[in-house]
């Protein structure tokens, strides 16, 4: 339990040191950034990718298995969320008052589901992508902006984050065996 306590107040530590680097200047770029909607032109750039390799049926089915690993990775965090309970930093009275209040969010913080939905669709989206696009690893400044965009705002712990892209990772492998078993593999 003492390893445990360690790690929560090394992780409270590193969310102050991490928050303190914010200012006046990015708060907007940083609120912007957070928000999925500002995303969704992603999706269509993913999605006409496929389209040139694959064209309207298979990337239409592909789009579907990768919507379905996004709203299990979803339904699987929030379950997650309830079940741990941890407080998000904004609303944790042991460090709040050393924060910077951006955006307000009253559900709890592990794990981070904006880090894991998008890792779990930036994985299964690369790994079908790359062998047709040498630089499809630019997918990951996605997940990777918006999950910092969640330690800026104060919203989620940094293990938050990383806890977030290891299960992403682990439910786009999933699925994208799914994938490859039902639509990829010729």
């Amino acid at each position: 339990m003492e390893l445990l306590n360690s790690l929560i107040e090394y992780d409270k530590q590193l969310l102050l040191y991490l928050h303190s680097k914010g200012s006046l200047t990015w708060d907007t770029f940083w609120i912007f950034i957070t928000n999925p909607v500002h995303w969704v032109w992603l999706f269509f750039v993913i999605y006409f990718f496929g389209f040139k390799i694959f064209g309207f049926k298979k990337t239409t089915v592909i789009s579907l298995f990768i919507a379905i690993s996004g709203i299990s990775a979803l339904m699987f965090v929030n379950l997650i969320k309830n079940s741990v309970q941890r407080l998000r930093p904004i609303n944790d009275i042991t460090i709040n008052e050393s924060l910077r209040v951006l955006i307000e969010q009253n559900d709890f913080s592990f794990v981070s589901g904006h880090s894991t939905v998008s890792f779990t669709i930036s994985f299964i989206s690369f790994w079908i992508l790359k062998k047709h696009y040498r630089h499809a690893y630019i997918l990951f400044l996605f997940p990777i902006l918006f999950a910092y965009s969640r330690i800026y705002l104060a919203v989620h712990y940094p293990i938050d984050i990383i806890v977030g892209m290891v299960l992403g990772f682990l439910i786009a492998l999933l699925f994208y065996k799914i994938t490859y078993f039902f639509v990829l593999k010729d």
